[in-house]
């Protein structure tokens, strides 16, 4: 009898043990081959998911019983997901189930439309690029502007979004920083500029493709509002070249601007009419915004980029002097035969 009870004793022991490992192989030990991302679109139901997931799985069925029993087909969450070699289906499930997805670092730059914006940003969200023109187009802070002017509320920057942030939800995130941006003080130097936001962007578009350089920023600024002041074209090259990749719809190269150049027909060429363009013509930094709001006090009225210090420029207060800065600079292009 006591052996008996002894045997009965191991046998349930070692049922246990095996149930432990059975339960244990299913629930923690690692079960994904291999690292990578998974995508869920909005909208996928569990069986896409397992679908999606079953190239990093070793084993299928022990994640599909975990799955099932966390109750995880009925909590899909889109997003993407980043999948470690050796996860368990635990870790797996509860990162699924709870949508701990990735945070995806996006820097928006410069761009010179909202077309190359959009087929910027679209490789890294689940909207395409239509979607996200299609978004832009239909907002209340684009009525009245045509696709060239709707720039102005983007602001360059890294943004943290997720990969199935839809194309409204991201117009509505750029608002948000445009917004944050002007504040009641900066409206107030814009008013003492007597100028609308869309035209300090405008402005800053300019000064943003004429100096990257923050601290030479203001200069610049500086120098084409003292044009404006006195009535003078602002004869600024970036807008020629923008006139010219407008016409070519933005597939042309442009290094250099030719006297031939300045004569194109385009409300964007100030070689041609006084005054502001009607946009901007790329998105400006922060930094050229508030170049244009503080911009600083001089009598500069020509510049000319300086081949000694690349990304700045040399100053002029009279055309005598802009012409020798520029002979210069010309000589300067053409030993280093920029065409």
């Amino acid at each position: 009898m006591k052996k008996t009870l002894i045997w009965l004793l191991l046998l349930l022991i070692i049922a246990g043990g095996y149930l432990g490992y059975y339960f244990y192989q299913k629930l923690y030990a690692g079960n994904t081959v291999k690292s990578g991302k998974l995508y869920i679109p909005t909208g996928a139901g569990y069986r896409q998911v397992l679908d999606s997931i079953a190239p990093f799985l070793d084993n299928k069925e022990d994640f599909d019983w975990v799955a099932q029993k966390k109750r995880y087909p009925g909590l899909v969450k889109p997003g993407r997901y980043t999948i470690q070699k050796g996860e368990s289906n635990t870790d797996l499930v509860n990162k699924l189930r709870t949508g701990a997805q990735d945070e995806i670092a996006i820097r928006i730059g410069n761009y010179s439309s909202i077309f190359e914006l959009a087929g910027k940003i679209a490789p890294f969200l689940e909207a395409d690029s239509a979607a996200i023109i299609t978004a832009i187009t239909s907002d209340d802070y684009s009525k009245g502007l045509d696709t060239a002017e709707m720039l102005y509320y983007f602001m360059p920057e890294t943004y943290n979004f997720h990969w199935n942030t839809s194309a409204v939800q991201f117009v509505q995130r750029m608002k948000q920083q445009y917004d944050r941006f002007w504040t009641d003080e900066r409206k107030r130097q814009a008013a003492q500029l007597k100028m609308s936001q869309l035209e300090i962007t405008t402005l800053a578009s300019i000064v943003q493709l004429e100096s990257a350089a923050a601290d030479e920023q203001p200069r610049v600024a500086g120098l084409y509002l003292n044009r404006l002041h006195i009535g003078m074209k602002l004869d600024a090259d970036p807008t020629v070249i923008f006139a010219m990749k407008k016409a070519s719809g933005f597939s042309q190269k442009i290094q250099r601007v030719y006297n031939k150049n300045l004569q194109i027909e385009s409300p964007y060429n100030t070689y041609r009419y006084k005054g502001l363009p009607p946009g901007p013509i790329c998105m400006p930094n922060p930094s050229a915004l508030d170049a244009v709001l503080k911009p600083a006090r001089h009598n500069y009225l020509y510049f000319v980029a300086d081949p000694a210090k690349p990304g700045y420029h040399i100053y002029a207060a009279t055309l005598q002097e802009q012409e020798r800065n520029a002979a210069v600079y010309r000589q300067w292009l053409n030993e280093k035969n920029i065409k």
